[in-house]
């Protein structure tokens, strides 16, 4: 029989959707005071046990208990799957559990949460929402043109879950989008695609610049200042990646320069953002920590991709999302 490990909070959500499979799980939990428990029966275990498989969502890692978490993995012998609630895999932890595992899936349904976030920022961009709300703060009744999504150019770099997710919506709503991926031919949303060597020539066409490659030495510090000095002045600049795709220090002077007219980072190089970071007060920045996917439509979807793959897995049938191993390998 295989053990489960599952953090307490998950365990609730999802318990009636396990049962029925006592006969061939043993499902484990940990709670935020580092508690583990079986978790049908609630009786304390002395300490970590060891695991077969493990369900790693926010529930998990935002947890005080991560750590006995991540022991209760790593000090398994016979560790077999992980399912992650997250697209990436470059994280320590995860590179860890990756090389770990014989076998690790990922989760790409957050993508849905983290295109509404390009949206809302885009829209408040297009609509003029710092100008307007500076002008509230003094009492001050002004028109302000504004700009509208119809009609706006969308280059989204790095073509793959979270992009089309904003594709579709970007094109819904009117605009429309070119995709930069390594893989030619058509896909959803997308207008275009075009390669990453043509990724400088088309940036002084678009509106909205959003960035949302994984980051690898290629992609590392993607954006810096000849990329911010090929953008429109007029355009947007959006991070929905990771922090190292962006030179801030380029990004701030650009800024300064008129060139692109703003941005918005949902990740920075270093988190948690220092308070000292100028980042912070750049009049021209929008700062959000790291929290476009942190919606309950993410934790549910998250949820239902694990219960997909481990009904796969008991079956023995090919689960999804599964990652090449070799992704894991240590350099």
């Amino acid at each position: 029989m295989k053990t489960l490990l599952l953090h307490a909070r998950t365990f609730a959500r999802i318990a009636p959707r396990l049962k029925g499979l006592n006969a061939a799980l043993n499902i484990v939990t940990v709670d935020d005071a580092q508690r583990f428990h079986d978790a049908w029966t609630s009786r304390a275990l002395d300490g970590p046990p060891q695991v077969d498989l493990a369900f790693g969502n926010i529930d998990a890692f935002y947890s005080p208990s991560v750590r006995e978490f991540m022991t209760a993995i790593l000090k398994s012998p016979d560790f077999d799957w992980f399912q992650s609630a997250a697209a990436g895999i470059e994280n320590p932890a995860l590179v860890a559990i990756g090389q770990k595992s014989k076998r690790y899936t990922t989760n790409h349904t957050q993508a849905e949460s983290m295109a509404e976030w390009a949206i809302w920022q885009a829209m408040d961009f297009f609509r003029a929402g710092p100008g307007h709300r500076a002008n509230q703060a003094i009492g001050k009744w002004e028109r302000i043109r504004v700009r509208e999504m119809q009609g706006s150019g969308w280059l989204i770099v790095g073509y793959g879950s979270i992009g089309q997710a904003v594709g579709k919506r970007v094109s819904a709503l009117g605009g429309t989008v070119t995709g930069v991926r390594r893989t030619p031919g058509p896909a959803e949303g997308a207008a275009r695609i075009v390669p990453p060597d043509a990724l400088m020539a088309q940036l002084p066409g678009a509106d909205v610049v959003l960035l949302c490659p994984p980051h690898t030495p290629e992609t590392e510090g993607m954006a810096n200042a000849a990329f911010f000095a090929a953008m429109n002045e007029s355009a947007l600049f959006l991070n929905l990646g990771r922090g190292a795709l962006v030179n801030e220090d380029a990004l701030m002077a650009a800024l300064d320069a008129g060139r692109p007219a703003f941005a918005a980072l949902d990740v920075t190089r270093t988190e948690p953002l220092p308070a000292e970071s100028p980042l912070w007060k750049h009049h021209k920045l929008v700062i959000t920590p790291h929290d476009s996917s942190d919606t309950p439509g993410t934790i549910t979807r998250g949820d239902e991709t694990f219960l997909a793959n481990l009904r796969h897995y008991l079956d023995n049938e090919p689960m999804k999302h599964l990652v090449d191993r070799a992704a894991f390998a240590a350099g």
